[in-house]
């Protein structure tokens, strides 16, 4: 039905109907306004569904589950075979953007950050905050030399995106480290080395 068919004019006004028809008419008009207005509800709400999910942060886990999540893996890479490895991310200066552009800006750069490590990872992986400005990704069956390449992929995609956010151009520096699980090694221990061998993003 149109948009512009206002069922508050009786179309039918100067028809020839019966008194039952007329009496239908009116009945089916009210049906029709009460349908027309639910429909208009129901969209409403189904838009402000959509916005709250584009505006919601990805799901990203924080330290202790983040590390729960890891010792569980490591497990069971001790357990039946496997190779794990831990990327660690640094970003710099995100108190400064804080201070000098507010909270919403720092915000909206947190969340590009958490959108682009979760949507660049596979679903086995875990992504953890570890701190402010700190985050994690174990990457399962993951190589060294594998796990090295994608810290770096996603260093260079992150520097991109973070030197603009909300039209205020950032300084933020990202740097990042890897680091593959030995032999009854925990978290800990990686995100250690991880951290030793860091370098920038930036060439």
């Amino acid at each position: 039905m149109s948009k512009d068919f206002d069922l508050s004019v009786d179309w039918l006004v100067d028809a020839p109907l019966t008194t039952d028809q007329r009496r239908a008419w009116t009945v089916l008009r009210g049906e029709l306004a009460s349908a027309l207005a639910k429909n208009q509800e129901l969209m409403e709400r189904l838009r402000q569904v959509e916005q709250q999910q584009a505006d919601a942060e990805p799901s990203i886990l924080n330290r202790p589950e983040f590390n729960r999540e890891v010792a569980r893996m490591l497990a069971f890479d001790e357990r039946y075979g496997g190779m794990s490895s831990v990327l660690y991310f640094d970003f710099d200066h995100l108190g400064e953007t804080t201070s000098r552009f507010g909270n919403a800006v720092s915000a909206a750069a947190m969340k590009e950050i958490a959108a682009t490590l979760v949507r660049s990872v596979r679903g086995s992986d875990i992504v953890g905050r570890l701190a402010p400005d700190e985050f994690g990704i174990l990457l399962m069956r993951c190589d060294n030399a594998a796990a090295w390449r994608k810290a770096e992929d996603l260093a260079i995609q992150l520097q991109h995106t973070l030197t603009e956010i909300q039209g205020c151009r950032l300084s933020i520096k990202v740097s990042y480290g890897a680091y593959t699980f030995r032999d009854n090694e925990d978290l800990a221990v990686g995100l250690k080395e991880a951290a030793q061998v860091m370098t920038s993003a930036v060439k």
